[in-house]
């Protein structure tokens, strides 16, 4: 039963085909643990290549299906970062952020990637050599004690307040509680606007401000919605050859 719903939310929300190529996907991973559990699966992530562990049930798995993960996030980057930054990357896992951020800082940036977990840095590091990553540095190290010793500070974030964390650890668990707590409030008008814009430009697509006004007021305050929204304009006005004006956008929306 579960499975037949998490089949129809993927449906809903990604469409059809790519929920096929999911499928085929899911089949390559039971094929690899069956018959070569000790092998990688390579595959093309945006402009770059990665390593994936077919046994993994996190990360690598979401790769192998969908082939990205957690879009809003790469959007963020994308406004955030600029050529030349340097990057401190905490919790670095296998470096799915690591390559995207290596892309936007370019050459002459620099990246520090922290990931504590062995065969996550295993993996991080084949990834950087795929890649021909020059620009990363790697540490192996718990991020927590590394703080502490550089008397630094430390943001986690997360969806829910720390009081409703299973944390077992009575000691960790007394620090993060007497620690400085602020709500984070859903992304603002000018935020979604900023993402709006970039997402078109991403299309090359030139759009008027009315229609970025049109569409934030109207839609679901969520990067990944505003994603699919202008993947379906773009597709529409290719398909239809028609100019991308309110009218047109509000039968899409």
């Amino acid at each position: 039963m579960k499975l037949i719903k998490n089949s129809l939310i993927t449906i809903k929300q990604k469409g059809l085909i790519v929920f096929l190529m999911a499928v085929i996907n899911f089949l390559l991973i039971l094929f690899y643990q069956k018959f070569l559990p000790t092998n990688l699966i390579k595959k093309r992530i945006f402009d770059f290549r990665m390593f994936l562990n077919p046994i993994d049930r996190g990360i690598s798995r979401t790769l192998i299906l969908f082939g990205v993960r957690e879009l809003d996030h790469k959007k963020i980057l994308e406004l955030v970062l600029k050529k030349n930054m340097k990057v401190f990357d905490l919790g670095a896992n296998i470096g799915y952020y690591v390559l995207m951020e290596s892309s936007i800082v370019g050459k002459n940036g620099k990246i520090i990637a922290i990931e504590p977990v062995p065969e996550n840095m295993k993996l991080l590091k084949k990834n950087l050599e795929l890649n021909k990553n020059n620009i990363t540095t790697t540490m192996q190290v718990g991020i927590s004690n590394l703080i502490e010793e550089k008397k630094g500070y430390l943001i986690l974030t997360a969806l829910n307040s720390p009081k409703f964390w299973k944390i077992n650890l009575r000691d960790l668990k007394s620090r993060i509680l007497s620690s400085i707590i602020v709500k984070i409030n859903k992304p603002n008008d000018e935020l979604l606007s900023s993402v709006l814009v970039k997402l078109f430009l991403d299309k090359q697509i030139l759009i008027d401000k009315k229609i970025i006004k049109f569409i934030v007021c109207r839609s679901e305050r969520s990067f990944t919605n505003l994603q699919n929204i202008v993947n379906k304009i773009d597709k529409q006005s290719l398909i239809t050859k028609k100019k991308i004006n309110i009218s047109f956008v509000k039968k899409l929306i």
